[in-house]
């Protein structure tokens, strides 16, 4: 289950785990305006959700506070 805390600054705030249905939500959530996702209280992830996050075109949004090994993960999806 996640957490989503819509920032008013164009910088929305995910919380949780970033798995099965979450992964919908996530995709609502990046589906917005915001150019900024704060990753900071993500506390797992599935493939799906890693998968959405690689996808992101890298010039409309920014990953920021993310865990390392989310990090890891996303760069290791972008180059497959």
């Amino acid at each position: 289950m996640i957490r989503i805390e819509w920032g008013a600054t164009g910088q929305d705030r995910v919380t949780g785990a970033l798995i099965g249905e979450s992964v919908g939500l996530l995709r609502d959530v990046t589906s917005g305006d915001a150019v900024v996702l704060d990753l900071s209280g993500v506390e797992r992830a599935d493939e799906g959700a890693v998968r959405l996050l690689a996808g992101l075109p890298p010039e409309r949004w920014a990953l920021v506070s993310c865990p390392r090994w989310l990090v890891l993960w996303v760069e290791q999806m972008r180059r497959v």
